[in-house]
């Protein structure tokens, strides 16, 4: 389950390694999201500009790939269980 240390949330990370399709100054910082339930399972990816292969590798190992929090920009995301 991923848990941001810096605020709290426990239900929307992306993934610095991938890059998005199209940088912008307001735009995400990654090309995969990942939201996730209550119980810290994966229950849904957003590929903006990810390939097909990076998220099927995401959904299988969701803590090599989901790093980042949405809600504050942190990347000091812990994994548990």
């Amino acid at each position: 389950m991923p848990y941001c240390r810096s605020c709290g949330n426990r239900r929307l990370f992306a993934a610095s390694k991938v890059p998005p399709a199209a940088p912008t100054a307001n735009g995400f910082a990654s090309g995969l999201l990942g939201d996730f339930d209550t119980g810290g399972e994966l229950v849904t990816i957003t590929r903006l500009g990810a390939d097909k292969v990076t998220a099927r590798s995401a959904g299988g190992q969701p803590s090599d790939y989901f790093d980042t929090c949405l809600v504050c920009g942190s990347q000091d995301v812990e994994w548990s269980g």
